[in-house]
């Protein structure tokens, strides 16, 4: 008679004890993988966060140097690059190139899609030596962005990159 005591085996586990684990592991594996293999919602997010990042610097150098620079996107050939009042690309302060982000060149991003930039029908913004935001070309008496905002995506999920009238605010969604 065994009274219901499970013999243990040479380490000291049941055998019960074993299975036990192994298909605690298996749950863990068939929900953990999925979870790893898709990455778009980080991809997303970086590349929203990235943007919201380049149009701050763009505000913030206007108005530390009182000149306009904008943002210019290209959602056709999925890219961005920062220029200042004469329509020439700046220098990116971290890496030391042209400030030009082309999505489909970088691995890390290649799966990114610009989706739409609209600023009150353009696809560039520009910031005045106050920081506030305007569509189109640079002026001397523009009317003020009345909405402006960038569209990203990988695969289904989206987010959005709004810049606010006025106050020049940008906020992602």
């Amino acid at each position: 008679m065994s009274y219901g005591i499970q013999p243990r085996h040479r380490w000291g586990f049941t055998l019960v004890e074993i299975l036990m684990v192994l298909a605690i592991l298996g749950i863990a594996v068939t929900i953990v993988i999925p979870m790893i293999n898709d990455t778009s919602g980080m991809k997303v997010t970086s590349a929203a966060r990235q943007i919201a990042s380049t149009l701050m610097y763009a505000q913030t150098a206007s108005i530390s140097t009182q000149q306009q620079y904008q943002v210019v996107f290209d959602p056709g050939s999925n890219s961005y690059e920062v220029q200042d009042s004469t329509g020439t690309v700046i220098m990116d302060p971290v890496v030391g190139s042209a400030y030009q982000i082309e999505y489909p060149n970088d691995r890390r991003t290649q799966n990114v899609s610009l989706e739409t930039a609209n600023f009150d029908g353009s696809s560039t913004v520009w910031f005045d030596r106050l920081g506030a935001p305007y569509g189109g070309a640079i002026s001397d008496s523009p009317p003020p962005l009345s909405t402006g905002q960038v569209v990203v995506r990988v695969k289904d999920k989206t987010m959005t990159i709004n810049v606010e009238p006025v106050t020049g605010r940008i906020t992602i969604q």
